[in-house]
């Protein structure tokens, strides 16, 4: 079964596993990787959030996820719609 609604990687970094876990599920150092506006929110589990992308020419999109679920240092999974660059 080819399953199509989620993103799956696997990358080898020199880095401990605290240090990834928090630049994932700190919400301001995710925005700061991936060009979104969260500085001063938080990830919580059960709960949606919404801020501004910055990365150049699509300022005028707003990023909204739900977070699903948050297990430390083992899962961080969200759910948001990769392609809602246009309204509607």
């Amino acid at each position: 079964m080819h399953v199509l609604d989620r993103i799956e990687r696997k990358v080898l970094l020199s880095a401990s596993r605290k240090q990834v876990w928090e630049a994932l599920t700190q919400a301001e150092q995710f925005g700061n990787w991936f060009g979104i506006a969260l500085k001063g929110k938080t990830f919580v589990a059960g709960e949606t959030i919404e801020a501004p992308i910055t990365y150049p020419g699509y300022e005028h999109v707003v990023w909204k996820a739900r977070i699903e679920r948050i297990l430390p240092q083992t899962l961080f999974s969200f759910w948001w719609h990769p392609f809602a660059v246009e309204e509607g």
